[in-house]
């Protein structure tokens, strides 16, 4: 490939159409990118060796088609022309500037400016986009994709309208913001949104305690191979492309004498910028880290003598022992070949049938033909046998990683073709590194073949499938993080991450997490400093007693807690909270049951003043004897409990039988009361009154 970096340069007094065949012809005849061979007429283009993502082990390619636009969609057709020019002139010149690795936010801007283009233009073509075109191609967007990904592919449009203006590809100057918004984020860690946010990103409890029972119970290689992988992620916060790149010699152990403990780590080289780097496993995860890894080598072991192999004969096939005389033959049977091509025979099946059938398959033509008599007659060339399958190695082989230098023969994943998958015969001599696609399949997939899950039948527990995602034992394992306390610098590095902000994305605490953390800090020196360090932990009721009684929010007081919600109306009681079914008192707090006892001392003082007051017909002293003996009676209750040893400490004792007045029966009353007054008053200062009175003295 060509590095010469070979700019557009429009010309100003050149029309859009002509600046437009210009650029075209730059891209195809001028511009390297993709290879010099590639086929720019191509309605699909094979970019494998430049766009690949990692541990992806399908073709990459670019294909100008419009909606629907997936591989077998019989009913899509290739965008018009001539924007589909303009499209390949303008993904080829994009990479040229600056390589990608991901094209579908790309080609789904392109698609859909084709679409809104195609709508009220006779010529599909870019020289007539608009503001309305790109507002079209936002809403075709929104209505086919998810917001996450129909905000990324509204960027790519916001570049193209711009790349379009600054290169005069456009007739009309145009000035388009891109109206669609970015993906949620929830700053604030309560309600329901957040709720879903968060269930989406975390894997469910239920599937994590699945696939630890099937860690354990495994036997078949490939659910070994997936629970292994996953009690890898779940040891240490990984991208599972770092998993399947990890190598053989991977395990580090270390004495730390602060501790006293023997320290396991793994060697991990991030993918998204981090420094390579030892991530050290906690110690209640590092028996099974250390099991997993143990296993992985295991299965791998075959595969990787077989990668040693190629690294030393690259042109000669792989055989073992028994089948090394079969080297110096010209001519093979069919039966040859299957021993040669397959690991293990098929139990009740043909073996000559499925050398042939193989060979057929593969292209390979009988060097002798065909004799019904003698069908296991040798007629097929092992030279063309070998070619074969010293071609399925791997792209880039020996390397498996060229930016960490590392071999196949050194990878701890590493297996032969087909081992993973019982219906297919395993490859005695051809090796693959498994693709992120397998193990998400293997966690998730509910179409074509069962998944872990299903084979081992586990469902969550409302019945629904179960499934999780590798990236979700990420999210996981930051989280936990994050509610234990670990620093955020960390945190980034036991992640393998470049930048500290990122930190963010992963925590997914919610407001209960967080009230959980600062109760246990509450009282506790070792998690907490200055006023929150002395308060005792017992000042507090726990949430749930309170939830048990359909509590709302509640505050203390000097008998027990108040559980009346200020928020929609004052308290109609102040001060006599004993009277009150909204009060709660609590057995076995010390500081309010010595206040009770002490207060119904006073009550009974007061009682029987209130009683001698009475006895001298005092104005209003019946209301007083009403309230002090119903009061009197609420604390000898309570008392009572208080000494029965049968009612169990921190019990929530609530009072019963209590009907407050409502508020018309609290003003009926309040109007009497000043109503009796109001004729007190009146008969006082009447003046026939007064005069009887004098007569009597």
């Amino acid at each position: 490939m060509d590095d010469r970096i070979i700019l557009f340069k429009p010309r100003a007094e050149q029309a859009a159409e002509e600046n437009l065949r210009d650029f075209i012809s730059l891209a195809r005849d001028s511009l390297t990118a993709f290879g010099s061979g590639l086929i720019f007429d191509a309605d699909s283009w094979d970019v494998t060796n430049f766009v690949r993502l990692k541990r992806r082990n399908s073709r990459s390619s670019i294909r100008f088609y419009g909606f629907p636009s997936g591989r077998g969609q019989k009913d899509s057709c290739c965008l018009p022309q001539p924007f589909k020019d303009f499209a390949k002139a303008y993904c080829r010149y994009d990479y040229a500037m600056c390589a990608y690795t991901t094209v579908s936010s790309r080609l789904a801007a392109l698609r859909s400016l084709a679409v809104a283009l195609e709508e009220t233009e006779g010529c599909v073509t870019p020289i007539k986009a608009g503001l309305g075109h790109f507002n079209r191609a936002c809403a075709i967007l929104n209505e086919r994709y998810q917001a996450s990904a129909a905000f990324f592919a509204g960027v790519e449009l916001k570049r193209i309208s711009q790349f379009l203006v600054e290169h005069r590809l456009c007739a009309m100057p145009l000035q388009w913001q891109n109206p669609l918004r970015s993906p949620t984020t929830f700053e604030r860690r309560v309600g329901p949104e957040f709720d879903a946010s968060r269930q989406a990103r975390l894997p469910s409890p239920s599937s994590l305690e699945a696939i630890a029972e099937i860690f354990r119970t495994a036997e078949k290689p490939n659910d070994v191979f997936t629970s292994s992988v996953c009690a890898l992620l779940a040891s240490a916060p990984s991208r599972i492309n770092e998993v399947l790149s990890i190598s053989n010699q991977c395990e580090v152990e270390e004495f730390d004498p602060k501790t006293n403990q023997q320290l396991y780590g793994l060697r991990w080289m991030p993918s998204k910028g981090g420094k390579a780097q030892v991530k050290w496993v906690v110690q209640s995860m590092a028996s099974v880290a250390r099991e997993a890894v143990s296993k992985l080598r295991a299965i791998s072991a075959p595969a990787r003598e077989v990668a040693r192999w190629y690294e030393q004969y690259p042109n000669a096939i792989y055989l073992p022992i028994e089948l090394e005389a079969l080297r110096g033959t010209s001519l093979i049977s069919p039966e040859q070949v299957s021993a040669i091509v397959f690991l293990n025979p098929l139990p009740n099946g043909n073996q000559v049938e499925r050398g042939s059938g193989w060979c057929r398959k593969q292209g390979i033509v009988e060097h002798i033909p065909y004799d019904p008599q003698h069908k296991n007659a040798p007629r097929f060339l092992f030279a063309d046998v070998e070619r074969v399958i010293t071609s399925m190695l791997p792209l880039n082989f020996p390397m498996a990683d060229q930016k960490n230098n590392l071999k196949y023969s050194e990878t701890l994943c590493l297996t032969r073709l087909n081992e993973l998958t019982e219906a297919w015969g395993t490859y005695r001599g051809v090796i693959v590194l498994p693709d992120t696609s397998y193990i998400q399949k293997q966690l998730s997939s509910q179409r074509r073949s069962l998944n872990i899950f299903d084979r081992f039948d586990y469902s969550e527990p409302d019945g629904s499938p179960m499934k999780i995602t590798t990236h979700q034992f990420r999210h996981f394992l930051n989280t936990i993080a994050q509610m234990g306390g670990l620093s955020q610098l960390d945190i980034a590095k036991w992640s393998g991450r470049a930048k500290v902000g990122q930190n963010s994305c992963y925590d997914h605490q919610s407001d209960r997490d967080v009230l959980a953390l600062a109760r246990s800090a509450l009282g506790d020196p070792e998690k907490s400093a200055g006023h929150v360090a002395s308060i005792p932990p017992n000042s507090l009721i726990a949430r749930d007693q309170f939830a048990a009684l359909k509590i709302v929010t509640a505050h203390t007081t000097d008998l027990g807690y108040c559980l009346h919600d200020f928020s929609m109306l004052p308290c109609q009681l102040y001060r006599d909270c004993l009277n009150c079914d909204e009060h709660v008192c609590i057995k076995g707090d010390g500081v309010r049951e010595q206040a009770i006892r002490q207060h119904r001392q006073e009550t009974q003082v007061l009682l029987a003043k209130a009683l001698e007051a009475l006895g001298e017909e005092e104005f209003g002293a019946n209301r007083w004897v009403e309230h002090q003996t119903l009061t009197l009676k609420r604390l000898d209750e309570l008392h009572a409990i208080f000494e029965d040893p049968s009612v169990a400490a921190n019990a929530i004792i609530q009072p019963s039988g209590v009907v407050p007045a409502s508020r018309l029966e609290q003003l009926l009353a309040h109007h009497k009361i000043v109503k009796a007054r109001e004729l007190q008053s009146s008969a006082i200062d009447d003046p026939n009154v007064q005069r009887i009175e004098s007569e009597e003295q």
